[in-house]
């Protein structure tokens, strides 16, 4: 009986689909809450930065400011400026301590004393008006906190100037004698750096000479020319020295000559030799001879 009660049962799988004939509600889902708190979480992060950004503005400072300062009167009509708060500084005196003194510079003041004039009496000479000095020709006087000062000029009289005494003229009377007879000859002088051409006794010319160095002196003694030559190199330890013009041996290879390479006379510059300018080598050159004496002294 069980059997047939239940097989005359409807199936229980369409009683969930309907009931009464009405279809059924579907189970609601469950809401979802995490959107809404993340909305929430960011709108008050916005807020936030807002009021932050506010706070930190100078605009809003500056408003702030302008709120809680003095409400400034009304300009007057008529008035062409507008008055303006500024601030002003306190002054606190600090125990009694007293105040610095202002440095005053000293006023200096330069009196002038007039100049004497004494008039002479007339003698034998006529008479003349004399201008004596005081004894304080000027007095500057400098007024300043500590005293005064004064400053003084003394005259000195001049000192006599002694007179102008020609002197003499003195002829040159060579270190040895001379050839004599009018022979032609050379003087050379090695402190004054000067050589001198005689006939005989009588000096012709002078010149202004260079010899030889401490390290390449020229040799004391008495020479003479043993040969003349027009022009011809020169050659020694570091120098080289073609066409060198109006050359007189007179002791092997030292001799008179030009110089072209320097123009340093009255210094000793040569090697040994007598170094003349080129205009007085050549006249020393036709002056003399083979045989012409060449005195050199210091």
């Amino acid at each position: 009986m069980n059997t047939t009660a239940n097989s005359h049962q409807p199936a229980q799988v369409g009683r969930s689909s309907s009931r009464n004939g009405k279809p059924a509600k579907a189970p609601a889902k469950k809401r979802n809450f995490i959107l809404p708190v993340l909305l929430v979480i960011t709108g008050c992060a916005v807020f936030l930065f807002a009021a932050w950004s506010a706070v930190r503005s100078p605009v809003l400072a500056s408003i702030i400011n302008g709120a809680n300062a003095p409400q400034l009167e009304a300009r007057a009509p008529g008035e062409s400026f507008a008055q303006v708060y500024i601030a002003k500084p306190t002054y606190t005196p600090v125990g009694s301590q007293p105040i610095a003194q202002q440095q005053v510079q000293p006023t200096v003041t330069f009196t002038q004393i007039p100049q004497q004039v004494v008039v002479i009496p007339p003698t034998d000479i006529p008479a003349a008006e004399v201008l004596v000095q005081p004894t304080a020709t000027t007095q500057a006087v400098a007024e300043v906190e500590t005293g005064v000062a004064v400053a003084e000029a003394a005259i000195i009289p001049d000192t006599p100037t002694p007179e102008y005494v020609e002197p003499t003229a003195v002829a040159y009377v060579p270190p040895v004698s001379s050839p004599g007879n009018g022979v032609r000859w050379f003087d050379v002088d090695l402190s004054d750096q000067r050589m001198y051409a005689y006939e005989g006794d009588t000096l012709v010319n002078s010149f202004v000479v260079s010899t030889g160095t401490w390290q390449t002196p020229t040799l004391v003694g008495r020479f003479k020319v043993w040969i003349k030559l027009k022009s011809a190199p020169m050659s020694g330890p570091g120098y080289y020295l073609p066409n060198v013009p109006h050359i007189m041996y007179y002791d092997g290879d030292y001799g008179i000559h030009g110089a072209y390479w320097h123009n340093n006379f009255g210094v000793p510059m040569s090697h040994g030799c007598i170094n003349l300018s080129l205009p007085d080598a050549e006249w020393a050159y036709n002056f003399a001879s083979v045989g012409t004496v060449v005195n050199v002294h210091e």
